[in-house]
Parts: structure tokens; sequence; C-alpha cells
């Protein structure tokens, strides 16, 4: 048992230190509406593949009439790579989240809007306009009297077949 508690140890700290000596990466994300000839720089983020932190955030400058702007980076090679959201979402008051992809080599390679809430149904109305009541919830025996009740009579049909 010895040498395994050796191995488990060895292998827990090679990884430790793994992970303590990966270099920190940065990236320039940014904000490029459709009309304008340009991009402007979003935010500066270093990462690496366990965390990410925000160096800096600007406010893109948005012209009122754009409906969408294009939201990403450019990778080392100089490719582009991003998506398109809403102008909206740059609005005041709108929590700005984006998700970072990175590969098993800790590169970015691709970047997205930050998780969307799950809306429920919507709530179907009575013809009044209220809200329909729950049904009250049934007990033990209002749910499974059927199967009680054939239990008992398998048990008097059976027992009843043995008479001495």
């Amino acid at each position: 048992m010895r040498p395994f508690t050796v191995f488990a140890s060895l292998v827990s700290f090679i990884g430790t230190s793994v992970f303590a000596a990966e270099p920190e990466r940065s990236v320039d994300i940014f904000a490029w509406p459709l009309s304008s000839p340009k991009s402007s720089t979003l935010a500066k983020i270093t990462f690496n593949s366990t965390s990410a932190t925000v160096k800096s955030v600007s406010n893109p400058s948005i012209p009122s009439h754009e409906d969408v702007v294009r939201v990403g980076f450019y990778h080392p090679s100089g490719s582009w790579s991003g998506i398109a959201t809403s102008a909206s979402n740059f609005h005041d008051g709108k929590d700005k989240t984006l998700q970072l992809h990175v590969n098993s080599d800790g590169e970015l390679y691709h970047v997205k809007p930050g998780p969307t809430p799950r809306l429920n149904k919507p709530v179907v109305l009575s013809p009044d306009g209220k809200a329909p009541e729950k049904e009250p919830e049934k007990t033990f025996l209002q749910k499974y009297w059927w199967a009680i009740a054939g239990f008992l009579l398998l048990q008097v049909v059976l027992g009843a077949g043995k008479q001495e």
C-alpha cells in the first residue's frame, strides 16, 4: 500500500505544479457595429484554463440606428472569431456577460454571450382572468386504493384454495 501512497502524492504534486505554472494569456475583446468600418475595444481580459480576469472595460460608442453589433477577438493568425448580438445589450443597466471558450492548449477559440435565463411557460388563465388553482395532493390511500384492493383480493382467492 505504501508505493501507491507515494505515487498518489507524486501525481497530485505534479498536477498542482502544472496548473500553478500555467502562463496567463491576454486577449482584447472588440465590439464592432455593422455600419462601422473599424472595431473598438470592449474589454481587455487575461485568462488561463481555470480563471479569467477583466483588466479594463470600455463602453463602445454604438450609433442609435444600429441594431446588430459584432463581438469577438482576433486570433494570433489575424482571423476574426466572434458573434453578432443585439445593440441593446450594450445599453446602461444591462448585465454584460461573455463566455470565453478555451481549448485543451489554453488558447481562446470562441466567445459567446453569457447564459440567458430559462423562462417558464406562459400561465394559462381561466375565462374570468384568474390563474387556475392547483389541485390538493392526494393521500397515499387515495392514490393506491386499487392496488391495495387487488392485493387483498388476490390473498383471499389464493388463501381459500388451501383447505385441510
